[in-house]
């Protein structure tokens, strides 16, 4: 492990630690080296005997005999000289003494992911736990840790030498340094903890160091974490060899014109949907790629379903961009359940034993990154959701971890949104600190106001007036702001605002709509109302149009709607179907697709006209940009134009606020979307103006909508619907504090306070992932083992281990506690849904 993180320290991109000598690394791996001295202790060597009692752990069993130490240095006079000449040795090692040399013991045992915290360690009983390394004394016999830890620090001074010289400089043991070692020291214990890469032998007839020392560089190189080319040799084909066309002015100017001078490190382009910001990215990354400003991409989407959808174009531009003795690799999909390396599957855990097949050893060796989540930022490439790119700036177990493979990257963001406080203020902090340490980031958005883009920015936002002047199409950097064409031509899309959000008014015109041939997208905000259209619409048309029952959107000819509470398997096969029947060279005829938010994102996809409830009018635009996104040669009549149907509630959005302010109204106005001033304004714009032009309004549309100006401009009724609003947002922001880790805390001090799942329950639902007790097979032919439940769904009972599930006519249903739930070609619903 300490050799793996000495090979990690020569990357520059991954290291970040300033400038350090060939000494100074040493002492970083001696400290390195002595992650796992918590072994030693009594109680956790006697863990060999199965039928032992008072075993003990590791870590938090070092940070014990540390403590007591600091607390009382006289117990050091128990340590054995080897032991205790190597600890004075490390404090010597650090410009602030003894007590940096501690906090970086304490951030190399903390290597299992969380920070070992002195307020940790009080709460654990530290001096109790202290007992485990009492020294045996003169008449016992027996296992003894103190000479245990002599020995090591005999075979710490053989393996690294160098560290030891007198004349090495001291290192400035600061919290940035502490916690980015700590990341290295994860990362490391990880990789060196893999047999595959460092296969085990009892026989002690080895050079055990060098083995080791080549082994960890043939590691690196296997995963990533080494590019194969240095930057003057790395040579990348130009734009229309890569993608198959000519770029237009934006693309050419990512790819070829603006400067990659440290100002460009943040860049935010703002440009209409399905006008090529995805190749612009990408232009920009091989760009930087190729002249050594970053190592690797992540390319965060706000979906999974969006991340796998743009997985496929990411890896077809790598492939195409480079020589294959050039080609960063393996390129990931990063999504939990739907992993795949270069295009195929991930191989199967081998439970330890080596593939036979060298092909196959090859491959696992490859797809490390992708073996567990916490690892996925180590691929060189890779393609996933927002969230774990989030994970690498919380107060969660290996952010330090992901953050130290994250900062080589170009983080590119696609949909970024103004309408989410908490994910805006934790996306700030998250590009405060991967910009802090010299990382790159990319901005991608339809429809980001002028509060959010200057949140990102770190300046005051500009006035309403102000705001409205910015050019649109744009791209912004740190001191520059420019107006760009985008590479579509300006669209038309008329608003139609029909007062209910009842399904039966809206029958006849689908059906009529199916008649001329249209394809239709009909986005709910909620799952229950998305399914309630589908069955009105299958029994409207099995009564008054059967022949048109053809026309909806089926998998393997079963009628079904698209959400997020399907299934992993049925999931990813109705994503691809949605893509082939609605993405580029897609048939013609006939279509309705239901469907909700997991339709309205980085979705290439094309429909005539769009059905869609009221929500706020970023959302609506991204909702909207999947019509005419595609040039097709006819559409149907009456659709000729990009059309949308706007269903709101039949009275005014301020009778659905309650005495408390807070908004209350049908079809997730109020739960989905909160800010009811938003959808206020939203009302407003497309009331006066139906008609809106793309991407000229774009602006316009959106500053009238979230600016601050705006809302502030609404009538008395909102008043209080603000102040309950400011409340909420300020308990956002007080979470967000909470959840944020703070890069100035020196180990010792540094503490997460919060657990994951709180932290992720911010990103969306809190589930359970629960195993069924025997599989079963959905209607669209796939076996289905496991199904992920909403935490709220269960109403305070307890989760089972496993779900007992039972046949029924559609599918198969399950109870929990008095709660009953059934599985069908409609997903997971409740029963009384």
């Amino acid at each position: 492990m300490a050799l793996v993180l000495r090979a990690l320290l020569d990357v520059p991109a991954l290291a970040r630690l300033g400038q350090l000598d060939g000494a100074q690394k040493d002492r970083l791996a001696v400290i390195a080296f002595l992650h796992d001295f918590g072994k030693y202790n009594r109680g956790f060597q006697r863990k060999a005997d199965p039928g032992a009692r008072d075993t003990a752990g590791h870590v938090m069993e070092a940070g014990a005999l540390l403590l007591s130490a600091a607390d009382d240095p006289t117990q050091m006079q128990a340590w054995p000289p080897a032991w205790r000449d190597l600890i004075a040795d490390l404090c010597a090692w650090f410009t602030q003494g003894d007590e940096a040399a501690i906090q970086m013991l304490l951030a190399a045992i903390s290597h299992h992911g969380k920070p070992v915290s002195v307020h940790d360690l009080r709460a654990a009983s530290a001096h109790h736990m202290a007992r485990h390394w009492a020294p045996l004394h003169a008449n016992q016999v027996g296992y003894n840790p103190m000479q245990a830890l002599a020995d090591m620090a005999t075979a710490v001074r053989r393996a690294f030498p160098q560290a030891f010289e007198a004349n090495a400089q001291p290192l400035n043991a600061t919290a940035a340094l502490q916690q980015r070692f700590a990341g290295l020291v994860m990362l490391a214990d990880w990789i060196g903890s893999d047999t595959q890469f460092f296969p085990y032998r009892a026989s002690g007839d080895e050079d055990r160091f060098a083995m080791a020392r080549a082994a960890a560089q043939r590691a690196l190189a296997a995963i990533g974490l080494i590019p194969p080319l240095p930057p003057a040799m790395r040579q990348v084909r130009p734009f229309a060899q890569v993608f198959g066309f000519a770029p237009h002015p934006l693309q050419s100017l990512l790819a070829n014109d603006l400067p990659t001078d440290d100002a460009a490190r943040l860049t935010l382009i703002e440009s209409d949907t399905g006008s090529g910001k995805t190749e612009a990215a990408l232009a920009w990354f091989l760009r930087l790629y190729a002249e050594g400003r970053v190592d690797g991409l992540y390319f965060a989407l706000p979906t999974r379903v969006a991340a796998r959808e743009l997985y496929g174009r990411t890896l077809q531009a790598i492939n195409e961009a480079f020589a294959p003795a050039a080609r960063p690799a393996p390129v990931l999909l990063a999504v939990p359940g739907y992993a795949r390396i270069d295009g195929a599957a991930i191989l199967p855990d081998p439970d330890g034993t080596l593939w036979e097949d060298d092909a196959q050893a090859r491959q696992r060796e490859r797809q490390w990154a992708a073996d567990r989540p916490k690892r996925f930022l180590a691929a060189p490439v890779a393609v996933g959701t927002i969230d774990q790119a989030l994970l690498s700036a919380l107060n969660v177990k290996h952010s330090l971890l992901r953050s130290v493979c994250l900062d080589r990257h170009l983080l590119v963001v696609d949909e970024v949104h103004a309408s989410d406080t908490y994910m805006r203020e934790l996306l700030s902090v998250l590009l405060r600190a991967h910009l802090g340490r010299g990382g790159s980031a990319l901005l991608l958005s339809a429809t980001l106001g002028e509060a959010a883009a200057a949140q990102f920015f770190g300046r005051e936002p500009l006035p309403l007036e102000q705001a409205l002047a910015k050019p649109y199409p744009a791209l912004a950097t740190r001191d520059n702001l420019m107006s760009v064409a985008s590479g579509r031509a300006a669209r038309t899309i008329e608003v139609q605002i029909q007062p209910t959000l009842d399904d039966a008014p809206l029958l006849p015109l689908i059906t009529e709509a199916l008649r001329q041939g249209a394809r239709v997208l009909a986005v709910c905000n909620t799952v229950g109302r998305c399914n309630a259209l589908l069955r009105a619409v299958e029994a409207h048309l099995a009564e008054q149009a059967p022949d048109l029952l053809q026309a909806l959107f089926a998998l393997d000819g079963v009628r079904c709607p698209h959400h997020g509470r399907f299934a992993r398997p049925d999931r990813e096969r109705l994503d691809a179907e949605v893509s082939r029947r609605l993405g580029k060279g897609s048939p013609s005829g006939p279509l309705l697709l239901i469907g909700t938010q997991t339709l309205e994102q980085s979705l290439d996809i094309d429909a005539d006209w769009l059905i869609t409830d009221l929500a706020p009018m970023d959302v609506l635009l991204q909702r909207m940009g999947r019509l005419h996104r595609h040039a097709r040669s006819q559409r149907p009549m009456g659709f000729e134009s990009a059309r949308v149907l706007l269903r709101a509630p039949d009275k005014p959005l301020h009778q659905y606020l309650w005495a408390s302010g807070e908004l209350k109204g049908p079809a997730g106005l109020g739960n989905v979307y909160a800010d009811g001033r938003v959808l206020q304004c939203t009302l407003q714009s497309l009331s006066a103006q139906p008609q809106i032009v793309i991407p000229q309004q774009n602006r316009p549309r959106i500053e009238h909508t979230t600016h601050p100006e705006a809302l502030g401009a609404l009538g008395p009724q909102w008043q209080a619907h603000a102040s309950y609003l400011q409340g909420a947002f300020l308990a956002d922001l007080r979470q967000a504090d909470r959840a944020v880790l703070n890069g100035d805390q020196p180990f010792g001090d540094l503490h997460f306070n919060t657990d994951e799942g709180r932290v992720l329950a911010r990103l969306g639902d809190p589930s359970y992932e629960l195993p069924l007790q025997e599989a079963f097979t959905s209607s669209f032919g796939m076996v289905l083992d496991r199904l992920t439940l909403p935490a709220r769904w269960l109403r305070g009972a307890q989760a089972p281990e496993t779900l007992v599930a039972t046949p029924t006519a559609a599918g198969f249903g399950f109870a929990i506690g008095a709660q009953h739930f059934n599985y069908s070609r409609y997903g997971l619903e409740q029963d009384d849904a």
